[in-house]
């Protein structure tokens, strides 16, 4: 976990009505894939989660930690845009965000105040 400084988020609304089917599989067969994924490097460790109903349009996400050039790769794979055009097919807002955590804060707060000459 020592450098798990990046994250990947595959967030998305619900399942497109009349697919609720096959989100509900795609869902379940994620994990497998992510521990594969995960086993060849590609990250160091994920999670997901689903919200309780709470009326928003951000209800659930795959969450991956590791360092940002291989999350940034695995993100340009075959692999990962096969997973997302599943996802898109079946899931209502789906979105693909790297990100920072929070041991990663005060450096990319920095770069931020670089690149804005504060």
């Amino acid at each position: 976990m020592a450098n798990e400084k990046a994250v990947l988020v595959v967030s998305a609304n619900r399942p497109i009505p009349g697919r609720e089917a096959e989100a509900m599989k795609l869902w379940m067969e994620s994990g497998a894939w992510l521990d594969e994924q995960q086993k060849a490097g590609r990250f160091t460790r994920w999670d997901a989660f689903w919200l309780t109903p709470h009326g928003g349009t951000f209800n659930s996400a795959f969450i991956c930690y590791g360092e940002r050039t291989k999350l940034d790769e695995w993100r340009r794979t075959d692999d990962f845009e096969a997973w997302i055009f599943k996802a898109t097919a079946c899931l209502d807002n789906v979105a693909v965000v790297p990100g920072v955590n929070y041991s990663a804060g005060k450096e990319t707060l920095d770069r931020r105040a670089k690149a804005l000459g504060q």
